[in-house]
C-alpha cells in the first residue's frame, strides 16, 4: 500500500495527463484506478507483454540485465524486478521519476538503476543490455529515428528490443480514445479535436509513427524485427480498417541485434 504523500503524487500526475492533457470524459475513474497499476492483474498492467515476450521465444528475464526506455511510474520497473533481472530505468519527466523512486524506496530497492533522460541519448556504453523494453514511448520521443538507433546501440548482439507504440495510419487514437482521420494531415484530426471540446496540446506533442516508417529504420540498423499480431479488433470499423488496409491498430516489435 501507498502512503498518503505517494497516493497524492500519483493521482495529480494522472490528474495532469488524464483530465488536464487529454480532458477524457471518464478521467476521474482512470486516474483513481493507477492507484492499483503495480497490481499485475491491473487494467493498467502492461506485464500482458513481458509474459508474451517470454512465451514467444521462451525467453528468461531473470540475471538478464534488462533497460526499460520511458519507463514512466515503473509498472514493468518492479514487474522485472520481481522476475530477478537486473532492471534500469529511463525516464524524461521529473514527476514520473520521483514516483517511480519512491516507490522504489517503499519496496527496498536502490534507486542508483534510475535516470531521468529521454531516449534520444541513452547514457551506457554499446552492448551493454541484454533486453531494452520500450511500451507507448517512440511516439512521445523527440527524435524517432535517433531513439531506436539508441536502443538498439546499447543491446548485446543477439539480444533483443521490444518496441510497442501505436500505428498512426490507423483510424482509433489511443490516447484521447476517440476516432480520429490520423491518415489525413494532422489538421483535420486538430479540427475534430476542437469541436469535441477536447485539448489539441498533447496531439501536437505526438509523433504519428507507422509501421512502414519503423521498418525502414529497422532495415537501416540491418536487424531482425518480427511483427507481433495481438489480436483482431472488437469494434466492426475498426476490425474493417484492420483487415481491408491489413493495418494494425498497435506496433508490437521484437527486434534482434545482429
Amino acid at each position: 500500500m501507498y502512503n498518503q504523500t505517494l497516493k497524492r503524487k500519483i493521482l495529480d500526475y494522472y490528474q495532469n495527463i488524464y483530465s488536464n492533457s487529454l480532458g477524457l470524459p471518464d478521467a476521474d475513474q482512470r486516474i483513481k484506478a493507477r492507484l492499483d497499476e503495480d497490481n499485475q492483474n491491473s487494467h493498467y498492467s502492461s506485464c500482458k507483454n513481458i509474459e508474451l515476450i517470454e512465451k514467444l521465444i521462451h525467453y528468461d528475464f531473470s540475471n538478464k540485465k534488462v533497460l526499460i526506455v520511458g519507463a514512466g511510474t515503473g509498472v514493468e520497473f518492479f514487474r522485472l524486478h520481481k522476475m530477478k533481472a537486473d532492471v534500469y530505468a529511463l525516464e524524461p519527466d521529473e514527476s514520473a521519476i520521483e514516483i517511480l523512486k519512491l516507490k522504489a524506496k517503499k519496496d527496498k530497492i536502490t534507486t542508483n538503476k534510475i535516470f531521468r533522460c529521454g531516449a534520444e541519448k541513452i547514457p551506457f556504453r554499446n552492448n551493454y543490455f541484454d533486453f531494452v523494453y520500450c511500451y507507448t514511448v517512440i511516439e512521445h520521443v523527440q527524435n524517432v529515428e535517433q531513439s531506436i538507433n539508441e536502443m538498439i546501440r546499447v543491446t548485446k548482439k543477439g539480444g533483443y528490443v521490444y518496441i510497442n507504440c501505436p500505428d498512426y495510419r490507423f483510424i482509433w487514437e489511443p490516447h484521447y480514445k476517440i476516432y480520429l482521420p490520423l491518415f489525413l494531415p494532422r489538421i483535420f484530426s486538430k479540427f475534430i479535436l476542437k469541436l469535441l471540446g477536447r485539448k489539441t496540446g498533447f496531439f501536437n506533442s505526438l509523433q504519428l509513427v507507422n509501421a512502414k516508417k519503423l521498418k525502414n529504420i529497422f532495415r537501416k540498423n540491418k536487424v531482425i524485427a518480427l511483427q507481433i499480431i495481438e489480436h483482431e479488433s472488437k469494434n466492426k470499423l475498426a476490425l474493417f480498417w484492420q483487415r481491408k488496409f491489413e493495418i494494425e491498430p498497435n506496433q508490437s516489435w521484437l527486434i534482434q541485434v545482429k
